[in-house]
């Protein structure tokens, strides 16, 4: 009789009154060096071309700029999942933070087109963990039954950051230029490594994880990663590449686009923001579509339409309703659906090497979208195409892509990661 009263009031009860205060307290944590992640990473795609006329170089040139961010993004994944592994969560949330932050405001005061590449390059070393840490103590401290939806909703910190940098190019470039674009995040960040310090307790899990490797030995987390799971690692890291790809030139080149179309800043910021907006709706409903559907077809589902969607508002971009409806739904199916490629990798990895791995392949997957820019670029040019025409073009083509690599990964809804460690232990003694 007990039992099915209790049966009853669980299923009544709200999911977000069964997360602790605690589990709220880390969700906020990461969600917001999530917000500040993006917003100092995102501010360079609303000034490229000023930068290119400020330094002398071609536009192809400044885009290297994401390249350079993102191509060393997964060595510092790798350097601080491993550290994270070792000494836990929190310390390592609050050093990519601080050094993100350092090289957003570096970049403001870079004096050359080469001192400006080596800020990019530290702040995407800098910048690396800041996803995949959250993602994995969001993992470890969320009930099992909302990990993608919390994983999700940190997510929405990738637009909410958006949302800055374009509100920042809006009224903040006009008064001090490209420059001051860089320097908005620092206010924030000082505030949420306050809130971190003082009010985000260490994960439960990797203390657990800590005290069993104190008993069995201790071995390097980037080492087991790569000896022990070479396939996964590799078949990931190719996945993440592909999807990542496929949302970079819409999301890096769609300002420089609308920007050569000679309209007004304001109606390139509200389309930004409408992405912008769209991306947050996308984050959070992709927890919710990747616990009905599976995290395969849901992440299929989001990109194809997401890709038709980009199509849409890049062939309307002279038309400010139509413009603003596709930029919502470009967001929210394409760049959404990364609200669930967290969950992929925490799910596939097992504790002992999650943050290792998570920040790894996160960070590799991303170098996808730091040459997607240049890569179109550089064809468009070499094609005598239209940018339009390349933005869709590769867009799409990756999707395709992405779908057909999609059909090989491991379906883990329903899975519990006790399960999952479980598994891989049974796969590694067998």
């Amino acid at each position: 009789m007990q039992s099915d009263i209790a049966a009853a009031t669980h299923s009544t009860k709200r999911w977000y009154r069964e997360i602790t205060a605690a589990q709220w307290r880390v969700l906020i944590a990461a969600w917001g060096v999530w917000v500040n992640d993006a917003l100092d990473f995102l501010a360079i795609t609303f000034v490229l071309r000023d930068i290119a006329r400020a330094f002398g170089v071609s536009l192809d040139t400044a885009s290297l700029l994401l390249l350079a961010t993102y191509g060393v993004r997964w060595i510092g994944g790798l350097l601080f999942g491993g550290l994270s592994d070792r000494i836990g969560r929190k310390i390592p949330l609050l050093i990519t933070l601080t050094w993100f932050t350092a090289g957003a405001v570096a970049t403001g005061l870079s004096w050359n087109f080469m001192s400006l590449a080596v800020f990019r390059l530290l702040l995407g070393f800098g910048m690396a963990p800041g996803f995949s840490l959250g993602a994995a103590m969001v993992a470890e401290s969320w009930p099992e039954r909302y990990r993608a939806i919390g994983i999700g909703i940190l997510d929405t910190g990738w637009g909410v950051g958006a949302i800055g940098a374009a509100l920042a190019y809006e009224f903040v470039f006009p008064v001090f230029g490209w420059r001051g674009m860089f320097f908005v995040g620092l206010p924030p960040a000082l505030l949420l490594a306050l809130f971190i310090i003082f009010f985000v307790p260490e994960s439960a899990a990797w203390k657990e994880a800590r005290a069993k490797s104190d008993t069995q030995g201790r071995k390097n987390p980037v080492l087991q990663l790569f000896s022990r799971y070479p396939g996964r690692v590799a078949y990931l890291a190719l996945l993440m590449f592909v999807l990542c790809f496929g949302s970079w030139p819409f999301q890096a080149l769609l300002p420089t686009y609308l920007r050569s179309l000679e309209l007004p800043a304001a109606f390139v910021s509200s389309v930004a923001m409408a992405s912008a907006v769209g991306q947050i709706f996308g984050f959070v409903a992709s927890g919710f579509i990747a616990e009905r559907l599976g995290r395969r077809l849901a992440i299929s589902l989001m990109i194809g339409l997401g890709a038709i969607c980009v199509a849409g508002v890049v062939a309307m971009a002279n038309s400010i309703l139509p413009a603003l409806a596709c930029a919502f739904l470009s967001g929210f199916f394409l760049v959404g659906s990364s609200g669930i490629w967290g969950t992929i990798l925490t799910e596939n990895l097992p504790r002992d090497v999650r943050a290792s791995g998570v920040g790894f392949l996160y960070n590799f997957g991303v170098i996808g979208g730091g040459v997607a820019p240049f890569i179109v670029l550089s064809t468009i040019h070499r094609l005598s195409m239209s940018m339009a025409y390349g933005i869709v073009v590769f867009t799409i083509g990756a999707a395709l892509l992405g779908m057909v690599l999609l059909r090989f990964a491991r379906e883990t809804k329903g899975l519990n990661l006790s399960q999952i460690d479980q598994e891989t232990q049974a796969v590694q003694t067998s």
